[in-house]
């Protein structure tokens, strides 16, 4: 379902609310108590489902547009695989990705949503919510008349101070991050160049010269 129809999570900007309305749809998975039941005859560790549980809850089944990083994104938030790991704790697979990719998408044990590939962990927002709301904000930003520039590398080190801006909380920034000032924005993107430990992959997106950009935000209030 999709449109009015559409269960959405609470604790999301009115911005993120009114993307996941006009663009999101909710298909069919295990409901959370499927999931406990399959899990529990697995022999999963009990914290580690009620972990994965509560995520499909909240999030199970639901599709966002593809996002312009990380091969789109998960297709699907739909829970799987609930481990307790050493550096993660109880964590879970988050949704299996568009197309083949080096990397899985993980929430760890407390909440953040991220990359991992071949043991390396790299939590990119500090909860799904901030995973949400940037793709939001994305979605936002692309549409704004705006100048927009790209930079990579360690070009991208101290754009944020460079142009006095303050970071966009509700994103819940780790290796990736949004940033704001009077009439601008910024989108920077470092969890393929941590995971890989290549600079090059860091990558950033300054939209300048955007007209009443505090009236464009607007639905980003709580």
């Amino acid at each position: 379902m999709s449109g009015r129809g559409l269960r959405i999570p609470s604790g999301l900007t009115r911005r993120a609310r009114a993307y996941l309305t006009a663009h999101a749809i909710r298909r069919e998975t295990w409901s959370a108590e499927q999931h406990r039941r399959h899990w529990h005859r697995d022999g999963r560790a009990a914290d580690a489902i009620e972990h994965l549980a509560a995520y499909q809850a909240r999030w199970g089944g639901l599709e966002l547009p593809p996002t312009p990083e990380y091969e789109g994104g998960p297709r699907v938030l739909d829970a799987d695989d609930p481990s307790v790991a050493e550096d993660l704790g109880p964590c879970f697979t988050a949704g299996a990705p568009r197309s083949a990719t080096a990397y899985g998408f993980v929430v760890d044990g407390a909440g953040h949503f991220g990359i991992v590939a071949e043991g390396t962990w790299v939590p990119l927002h500090g909860s799904v919510e901030g995973w949400v709301e940037a793709a939001a904000l994305r979605h936002l930003a692309d549409g704004l008349p705006a100048e927009v520039r790209m930079a990579t590398g360690t070009r991208i080190d101290g754009l944020p101070e460079r142009y006095r801006m303050r970071p966009v909380p509700e994103v819940a920034g780790v290796a990736d991050g949004w940033w704001r000032g009077k009439d601008s924005l910024l989108a920077i993107y470092r969890g393929e160049a941590r995971l890989f430990g290549n600079l090059q992959y860091q990558t950033a997106y300054l939209y300048l010269g955007i007209d009443d950009l505090t009236e464009r935000l607007r639905l980003g209030v709580r």
